[in-house]
């Protein structure tokens, strides 16, 4: 029987639970954008509320000051009621305080031997909380641990969180080897190692080293050719041509390499396991086939057309059948076994009528697909998310108030968090607070004039070469930031100015001029660096570029992941792109029906604002959005005032 948050709140006001447990679970559909009535048709499953509700929209009913802090603490009391409902009604019992313990216990020891990077102690400061999960979910004692417990947790588990229980279980098999130095050790430790869990919905598992040798050989040739650099290439050359082999064949097909752009591998370690994954995923096909695995003896067998569709085709199927698994087209997991195989097809094996037989199946089953959906969901898609964005502040007004005043809100957090690390001679959390105020520095410049996160995260404030500074030089005592972007840098192939005044400018100023090289002697980054937020990607030279870009950029998942942390403290969060919908919905707030000057910030056309933001009668809309803003923050617009008014 399936029973769903409802069940629950009846269940819980039957059993006393408390006002604060009971009112954290009351919020879940206004937090979810749904009615109180909706409260019936959200699970109970403590995975899907994981997945489908833990983090999301805590800044739409809360008023705290330190909303993320506050949504954490709600999540966690759903989560704790959810698991007393679960053993009321389906027999789980809850965790026994003697086991507890026991974690308890083990996490001191660890703890105990945990100090600052040159103190000699056996681990760095905060190992311990690795087995945090593993303490809250475990219904044994650590040195009772099985297989099928673990099992059991993983199960339970979203697939985020599972990432978190595999590094356990590493850790834990690795304590095992560390009973000499630290004897105590003994009494916590499995009797037995354990394996990582699975996803419930995840292939099984390929034991590598019980495959053929003379298959593993193979893969090991192919993987060294791929991972091979220059002088690798040079010496296995030479070695052909003393061995025989005609040295102006060899010698046409050294000059081919030259004037092909082959991109050197970075991480040859990391690259080889992900060819090993590749041909594993093969394997497993071979072996459901009905296929003997102990006949196999080279890899060449596994890149046919057939084997590659079929694990392609497994692949999908499973995805789409599975509570725990992403769509096969939004998950990278596809592209990147076929990416693998590519290589190991291109490099490694030689194989051109391999290579071409993986492209064409790419594109057959991932690449077109993809396109497809989203040119027929973009449209409704960009719909569909103006009209979330514009009933949340319908819903929760004071969102208007916290977007806009976002730059100093996170300003003001990562400080805090600067000065707290600093103090403790914290270096690896002084990192994260500086990430944190980069943050806040990004959203200065996109509450000022949204833009491409492209065109963010490639701003620069110096000159490189040929390729321009887009920090402009301003009169001595201005006290704003100016940045222009070339044709070629923007989507709609017109120069784009944008204005940073204000506190944002001083929020600004203060990344550019304290944080921003703190950040770079903590990363060791070129101090020359022109980016205005300093990585270590090489951002792609697309086609019609007149210049390429240096490298030293942010990548472009580290540099979501550094906005969606910033997002924490506003308690709300939406992606770079989409805070073009936020600002565009706050002026017509503040200007009801203006659509040409939306389109102005924005960059689009009138008769493009109005499409998107005027459907259903947008000016009405607007006033009543504009007036419930007004109620709840009276000087609100003076801000936004302030801010757009450069743009006119």
């Amino acid at each position: 029987m399936s029973f769903n948050l409802k069940d629950v709140e009846e269940w819980g006001e039957a059993n006393g639970e408390s006002d604060d447990t009971m009112r954290s679970l009351r919020r879940v559909p206004a937090r979810l954008g749904l009615l109180d009535a909706d409260l019936a048709s959200i699970s109970a499953n403590p995975v899907r509320y994981d997945r489908e509700v833990a983090g999301r929209g805590y800044a739409l009913v809360s008023r705290a000051k330190n909303i993320e802090k506050n949504g954490r603490r709600e999540d966690s009391r759903v989560r704790a009621l959810l698991k007393r409902f679960q053993a009321a009604h389906l027999g789980i019992v809850p965790q026994n305080r003697i086991v507890r313990a026991r974690y308890d216990a083990l996490v001191e020891l660890i703890e105990a031997n945990e100090g600052k990077p040159g103190s000699g102690k056996r681990w760095n400061i905060g190992r311990h909380r690795s087995l945090c999960a593993l303490r809250a979910r475990a219904t044994v004692a650590p040195e009772s641990l099985t297989q099928e417990e673990i099992d059991r947790i993983g199960r339970e588990m979203s697939a985020d969180k599972r990432k978190g229980l595999r590094k356990t279980v590493v850790f834990l098999n690795e304590l095992a080897r560390l009973t000499n130095e630290i004897p105590e050790l003994h009494e916590f430790l499995p009797p037995l190692q354990l394996a990582p869990p699975a996803g419930s919905s995840w292939a099984r598992r390929m034991d590598w080293d019980g495959l053929p040798e003379a298959f593993r050989a193979s893969f090991d040739a192919a993987a060294d050719a791929c991972v091979a650099g220059e002088e690798d290439l040079a010496e296995a050359m030479l070695a052909r041509i003393e061995a025989g082999e005609d040295p102006e064949t060899v010698m046409a097909e050294a000059d081919e390499r030259g004037t092909q752009e082959e991109r050197q591998v970075g991480k040859p370690t990391a690259a080889r396991e992900q060819y090993r994954l590749a041909v594993t995923w093969l394997v497993r096909v071979w072996e459901n086939q009905g296929n003997d695995v102990d006949a196999l003896t080279d890899i060449r067998e596994l890149f046919q057309k057939p084997m590659i569709e079929a694990a392609i085709k497994d692949q999908i199927a499973r995805s789409r059948n599975a509570l725990d698994l992403r769509d096969p087209l939004s998950s990278t997991t596809l592209k990147t076994r076929l990416t693998s195989l590519r290589t190991l097809a291109k490099r490694g094996l030689e194989d051109m009528k391999a290579l071409a037989v993986i492209r064409f199946l790419q594109a057959q089953h991932y690449d077109v697909p993809r396109k497809k959906l989203a040119k027929t969901g973009e449209e409704s898609g960009v719909f569909m998310e103006i009209d979330r964005i514009f009933a949340n502040l319908r819903q929760r007004p004071e969102l208007a108030n916290i977007w806009s005043n976002a730059p100093r809100r996170i300003a003001d957090a990562a400080r805090d968090k600067i000065e707290t690390a600093r103090l403790k001679k914290n270096c690896g959390q002084e990192l994260t607070a500086l990430r944190m105020f980069a943050g806040a520095a990004a959203y200065a410049v996109q509450m000022s004039r949204p833009m491409r996160p492209e065109c963010l995260r490639h701003g620069r404030i110096a000159s490189c070469g040929e390729v321009h500074s887009n920090l402009v030089r301003t009169a001595p005592g201005e006290k704003l930031f100016t940045f222009r972007f070339a044709p070629w840098e923007i989507k709609n192939d017109r120069w784009v100015t944008v204005e940073v005044v204000g506190a944002d400018a001083e929020i600004l100023r203060e990344w550019i001029e304290t944080w921003r090289p703190r950040m770079i002697e903590l990363q060791k980054l070129d101090k020359n660096n022109v980016y205005l937020f300093p990585g270590t990607a090489q951002p792609k030279r697309e086609e019609g570029d007149p210049v390429g870009l240096p490298k030293g950029s942010y990548s472009t998942s580290a540099f979501l992941e550094l906005w969606r942390d910033s997002s924490k403290v506003l308690g709300v969060h939406e992606t770079p792109h989409r805070m073009r919908h936020v600002v565009a919905l706050l002026i017509l707030a503040l200007r009801p029906g203006d659509y040409a000057f939306v389109s102005t910030v924005l960059g689009n056309t009138p008769d493009v604002a109005e499409k998107h933001y005027g459907r259903d009668d947008g000016q009405a809309a607007a006033r009543e959005a504009r007036a419930a803003m007004l109620a709840a923050h009276p000087d609100l617009f003076n801000q936004l005032n302030r801010r757009l008014s450069h743009e006119r």
